[in-house]
């Protein structure tokens, strides 16, 4: 009996932990308000070189195209968005 009741001890245990860790992943956000790039409206939502959410984690750079606003997490995935932005802009 002893034995029983530490076994759900345990599935209880580890039921609530994984429940209380998706609620945590969800809600996180790490946009700095202090950014005022972090303010502006851009025409993507992913960042086109490394698939980052920007509107989650924010912007670093950015970049004009064709009359648009892009953000970019780092200059690099902007750099590299700049070798080729069709090719890019094709795949959205």
């Amino acid at each position: 009996m002893k034995k029983l009741i530490y076994m759900l001890l345990i599935v209880i245990a580890f039921s609530c932990n994984k429940k209380e860790a998706n609620v945590v992943k969800e809600t996180t956000s790490v946009i700095d308000p202090k950014n005022p790039l972090n303010k502006l409206k851009y025409d993507n939502k992913i960042d086109f070189y490394c698939k980052m959410d920007i509107t989650k984690y924010g912007v670093s750079d950015t970049t004009h195209y064709k009359g648009k606003l892009y953000g970019f997490c780092a200059k690099m995935c902007k750099d590299e968005f700049l070798k080729n932005p069709e090719m890019y802009l094709a795949k959205k």
